[in-house]
């Protein structure tokens, strides 16, 4: 009789002279069988594990992407598609984002541009065609119309914001240069409360004009009145509620600092303390509405044939240009003028005009203090278009001109 090892795990095989060739064979046999069971049962198992991720991630894919979350990193936009190098023709409304960079509005382009690094200008919206196109997809390639009323603001994280004004629309270009709209386009009348922005209509408004960046991060909108845009997509009316004027409304150069006189904002911006000061109203005026919700008028305020303009500084300033020129608001609250130094030299004028930016279209604060400002052929001192540096000392110096 042979006698055979018993294979390594079989448990219970019978070892000695009791374990015949044919019962070892046969629990080798049952042996074998077990493992091959047990390998097609472990492929099963690995299959249908293999075939339930698939199902799973299968199912993911179908459904609605989550809306895409805000960058919060603080840079520059950096496009996904290169924007052209262009000439700038009428910039209008300016504004400043993060490491100093300075946007530009341009509506004689119909494009919304940035100044780069080697102080060219860069396109970041608009085909330069005017209509309406776009949303979701590149910036560079959509359609805006915009015009001089057009304001523009960045946020801390580089979204860029700027007012599609002949289109009654709020967009916005994110940092990878999707544009999308925020605010307009819809049917429901902004006055009616608070409601979601994409539902509002901003047309039969006044323009959808200025735009300011307020101490809470949300993003204010003068159209007509002045709205808010949340966090949550919500638009809130904050000021301009439609009111009859009191008894003592004398006129339209009265200035009371009435809700009616929000009823027409051009400009907007706040100051260090947060109150949000206001160009427009029927009387050429600057006005204010406090942290606390007061009104008041702060002074005439009036450029070449409109109201004059304003903006924030990093520090709590905020800065004015109008037919008397330069000025500064502290966060104290004192009112000081910004002395021009080589103004006519730096627009070729024959003789010094210290008001040579009445008109104030375009004007923003950039890093140290440093005021950023336009004027454009047709205002009442010059016959070219260009941008313009005053140091908080004065001095001029020439950013583009034509």
């Amino acid at each position: 009789m042979t006698v055979v090892d018993r294979p390594s795990g079989i448990k219970g095989s019978p070892v000695g002279p009791d374990a015949t060739d044919a019962d070892l064979l046969f629990r080798e046999a049952k042996r074998r069988e077990r493992q091959r069971r047990l390998r097609w049962t472990g492929a099963a198992v690995i299959v249908i594990a293999g075939a339930t991720t698939i199902t799973v991630a299968t199912r993911s894919t179908t459904k609605s992407p989550p809306p895409r979350p805000r960058v919060a990193t603080a840079r520059l936009p950096v496009l996904a598609v290169a924007g052209a190098i262009v000439v700038p023709e009428h910039p209008y409304a300016m504004a400043v984002g993060p490491g100093g960079t300075l946007f530009v509005v341009d509506s004689e382009r119909d494009q919304v541009l940035r100044r780069t690094s080697t102080g060219q200008f860069q396109v970041v919206a608009g085909t330069g065609r005017r209509g309406f196109s776009g949303d979701g997809s590149q910036a560079v390639s959509a359609k805006i119309n915009v015009d001089p009323d057009s304001g523009i603001a960045v946020a801390k994280n580089g979204t860029v914001y700027f007012a599609d004004t002949s289109n009654a629309r709020v967009r916005e270009v994110l940092p990878d240069g999707i544009i999308r709209t925020v605010i307009g386009g819809g049917s429901r009348n902004p006055t009616d409360g608070v409601l979601r922005a994409r539902q509002a209509s901003l047309r039969g408004l006044s323009a959808v004009a200025g735009l300011a960046i307020g101490p809470d991060g949300n993003l204010y909108v003068a159209a007509g009145a002045v709205y808010r845009l949340e966090t949550n997509g919500m638009l809130r009316w904050i000021v301009g509620r439609q009111e009859r004027p009191t008894k003592d409304f004398a006129g339209i150069y009265a200035n009371p600092a009435i809700q009616l006189d929000f009823m027409s904002s051009s400009r907007i911006a706040f100051d260090g303390k947060g109150d949000l000061l206001d160009a427009g109203g029927g009387g050429w005026g600057l006005y204010e509405r406090t942290a606390s919700g007061k009104l008041r008028f702060v002074e005439n305020f009036r450029g070449d044939g409109f109201w004059g303009s304003l903006a924030s500084g990093p520090d709590g300033t905020v800065a004015l240009v109008s037919g008397g020129g330069l000025s500064v608001i502290h966060p104290s609250g004192a009112l000081t003028d910004v002395p021009v130094v080589g103004l006519s030299e730096a627009l070729g004028m024959g003789v010094d005009h210290p008001n040579a930016f009445i008109g104030g279209d375009g004007i923003a604060v950039g890093q140290n203090g440093v005021i950023y400002v336009d004027t454009n052929t047709g205002n009442t001192f010059t016959t070219v278009s260009a941008i313009l540096s005053v140091s908080p000392n004065g001095t001029v110096g020439v950013v583009w001109k034509s």
